[in-house]
């Protein structure tokens, strides 16, 4: 799901993948901080650091993935070598069985695709438009979406509600290089890998090619129409609601009402329809004669979904086309990868273990004080604002009132975790058939959940994740227990450290509550223009004054940073960096220790390939950016490291940027 009601502090998917420029690690000589501050603070650690070859990038968030992932895996194998019978259905026995399914490449190569054959064999026989309507239901029912995509989430304008947001058809490469003249080869790289897949799946080379054009044009045709990645931030966009009766004429060509049935969903329900105009492309391409190509891009989209499970072959293929986009050298190792999988299909399962294990509960009350400390410097800094009116600046301070704070973990834990099986071998059960049977579990568990209704303690990512998010919906803002380390944040560093470390992400993530979209939702979660008009339209201005001040920055190759694209994400930058710099006077800590500890939390290196994909589709800065142009636009910066006109790090204080400054 693309929706964008949810700010996180990294990319989602390619977690950890922020592009920068990596010419900092050629440097010969350390540059000095007036010229270029982020090079200078991380010059020692680029020396030592390299990019694994199994990954497009390294970061520091990357290496307390890797260590969480390190003792979550251990953990793992000693489930696997344990001759202990672990009760059926625990967390245990589940995650043991899934990862020596996973390990076993014999029984995966034995078993192909024999777990999907059905599925398969319904596509293939598809020979009208009401038989390529019951496959679409039926793949549905099994958690596997490609020309028909929805998702459940929390109504924009009234969060007490779930509503169903509809999408348009599978990308496959993505809009932005599709759109895109320059990642010509990238696409030509995804159709070859499309050919290859269809001729393992048994297809002659000619009608394998010939089923590759057709679907790259009619993809290309409608993902033209989709939203950028920029749109699915603004609800004036994409917010569509659509009635019943508009929704099965948007979908005339074929019988959505039925495959609305099959999910329970009824007239009563609230329907969002995020890419009209791509879903309308979409619906012109449902006729008989367009049958062929229709059930060929189906047939290709679950082969590719569930690549990864099966044979080697199809594993192996998907992890090639990876490799290309993200520019990583080597494949990870069997046991690596059997891990992935496991903590991709059976994450809540793995929490447990990890916060058994890992979480000092210590960490998590220090880090709510300091979240405390930073809201209330917040409030001062909305306070101080001479454009708002006392009465929006007390919805404004409202806001931050009721927001709800998660640190850790979640105080119950969701019910997939109890939703989910898992076969093992000796009992039948085969990588394919379990990760069939974990896809139909959630669907079914995502079915029951809308059901229920709004459920504010959810949360997005699991303990386990470096990561952060806001969310407008809920109002919330939640720190996962394993972003809650060195040099994030670390119980005995300084706090001065800690607050240029989890304090700026802290305050990053306060401040999406005040971004160009966050902006837009009022205490409660609900889409609400809570400005007066001329308020609005201060704001708009300094928005696109950050838009500008962006735009002005390159990355390596010359090619310029998006501000439009990274507009809510620089907002937030600027904001959290201002507001943990006026705690740090407040406190009379060293502001130098501050910005040297924000610095060196983004540390950052990237292949050209994955700095390539970023710049089309994140919706952060590139992490050079991230630091220089934020604190370019600090005054304090100025007064600590003596920056003067003609320094690089030097930015005119007319040109200066944000909205969330403390204004003394």
């Amino acid at each position: 799901m693309k929706k964008k009601w949810v700010g996180w502090l990294f990319s989602v998917g390619l977690l950890c993948a922020l592009l920068c420029g990596c010419q900092a690690a050629e440097e010969s000589e350390k540059p000095a901080v007036e010229d270029d501050f982020y090079a200078s603070v991380n010059f020692e650690t680029f020396q030592e650091k390299s990019i694994p070859e199994t990954e497009g990038s390294w970061s520091w968030s990357y290496e307390i993935t890797e260590e969480v992932a390190d003792k979550l895996q251990e953990a793992v194998s000693s489930l696997n070598t344990s001759d202990e019978n672990f009760e059926s259905g625990s967390s245990e026995q589940k995650i043991n069985d899934l990862y020596a399914c996973a390990l076993d490449l014999e029984n995966r190569n034995e078993q192909g695709l024999l777990a999907v054959e059905p599925l398969l064999q319904e596509i293939n026989d598809i020979e009208t438009l009401e038989d390529c309507s019951n496959a679409l239901i039926d793949l549905a029912d099994n958690g596997f979406q490609s020309i028909i995509r929805f998702s459940y989430a929390q109504d924009d304008m009234d969060s007490s509600q779930m509503a169903v947001y509809f999408e348009s058809i599978d990308d496959l490469i993505g809009k932005e290089y599709l759109d895109d003249p320059a990642m010509s080869e990238a696409c030509q790289d995804y159709q070859e890998y499309m050919t290859q897949m269809f001729i393992l799946s048994g297809e002659n080379e000619t009608d394998a090619r010939a089923n590759t054009t057709a679907i790259f044009s009619m993809v290309s045709q409608v993902a033209v129409k989709g939203l950028t990645p920029a749109e699915f931030y603004d609800p004036d966009i994409y917010y569509n609601v659509y009635t019943y009766n508009e929704l099965t004429s948007l979908y005339s060509g074929i019988n959505i009402a039925k495959f609305l049935e099959r999910r329970g969903l009824s007239e009563s329900d609230q329907y969002v329809v995020m890419e009209k105009d791509a879903i309308s492309t979409l619906n012109s391409y449902f006729t008989e004669e367009n049958i062929p190509v229709l059930k060929e891009y189906i047939k290709f989209v679950l082969l590719k979904d569930l690549a990864p499970y099966g044979s080697v072959e199809y594993r192996d293929l998907a992890l090639e086309m990876e490799r290309k986009l993200n520019g990583a050298s080597q494949q990870k190792t069997n046991e690596r990868l059997a891990y992935d999988e496991v903590g991709n299909l059976l994450e809540w399962d793995l929490a447990k273990i990890y916060i058994e294990n890992s979480f000092d509960e210590a960490r998590k009350n220090d880090v709510k004080s300091m979240i405390e400390q930073i809201i209330s410097e917040y409030k001062e800094s909305i306070n101080s604002q001479d454009w708002m009116s006392e009465e929006t600046k007390a919805k404004a301070i409202l806001k931050l009132d009721k927001m709800t704070v998660k640190v850790g973990y979640p105080d119950e834990w969701p019910s997939i975790c109890e939703a989910l099986s898992v076969t093992p071998i000796s009992e039948g059960g085969s990588n394919l058939s379990n990760v069939v049977a974990i896809q139909a579990a959630t669907q079914i568990n995502k079915d029951a959940e809308y059901q229920k209704g709004v459920n504010r303690e959810f949360w997005y990512f699991t303990p386990q994740t470096v990561n952060a998010y806001y969310n407008p919906a809920n109002n919330e803002i939640v720190f996962p227990a394993a972003i809650l380390q060195a040099p994030l944040y670390d119980i005995i560093q300084s706090d001065a450290t800690n607050l240029g470390g989890i304090g700026a992400v802290i305050g990053h993530e306060i401040s999406h509550a005040f971004d160009e979209t966050g902006s837009l939702y009022n205490e409660n979660g609900n889409y609400e223009i809570w400005w007066t008009d001329q308020e609005y339209q201060k704001y708009d201005e300094l928005s696109q004054s950050i838009v500008a001040y962006y735009d002005q920055y390159t990355i390596d190759s010359g090619e310029h940073v998006d501000g439009e694209l990274t507009l809510g994400e620089n907002i937030a930058d600027l904001g959290g960096v201002a507001v943990v710099t006026q705690v740090a006077k407040n406190q009379e800590y060293d502001l130098n220790e501050v910005y040297t500890s924000y610095a060196t939390i983004w540390a950052y290196l990237t292949t050209d390939e994955l700095a390539q994909q970023k710049l089309l589709i994140d919706v952060h800065s590139p992490r050079k950016v991230r630091v220089n142009a934020v604190l370019s636009s600090m005054d304090d910066f100025y007064e600590v490291y003596d920056i003067m006109e003609g320094d690089n790090m030097y930015v005119a204080p007319d040109q200066r940027v944000g909205i969330w400054m403390i204004e003394e």
